[in-house]
């Protein structure tokens, strides 16, 4: 199956020039990151409680995009929340396209 969709350009030209330095096509590396988030256990999703205030998203704006792809446990390892900021936001944009695609 063909599937499109659209890669914010930074995000692309560095998964390119990596894949390259790799030797592997785009291809595969973009299955293996679809195989690898189905194969991942699925996260609860957090309460209203765990939120945040508006008093602490305003002192820290930054907690307002990461907040809900930052599970308690995790290490505090920029890497790793960039990971999961990146896990969440694909997971919301497959989800968003999936409802697209059933309402035609």
């Amino acid at each position: 199956m063909k599937a499109t969709f659209e890669i914010p350009d930074d995000l692309y030209r560095r998964v390119k020039a990596r894949s390259a330095l790799e030797g592997r096509p785009l291809r595969s590396v973009a299955l293996e990151l679809f195989q690898n988030w189905l194969n991942a256990p699925e996260q609860p999703t957090d309460s209203q409680e765990d939120r945040p205030s508006p008093a602490e998203i305003e002192k820290f704006p930054w907690l307002q995009i990461t907040r809900p792809y930052i599970r308690e446990g995790m290490s505090h390892d920029l890497d790793e929340m960039r990971e999961a900021i990146a896990r969440g936001w694909g997971a919301e944009a497959a989800a968003k396209n999936h409802r697209g695609k059933s309402a035609e």
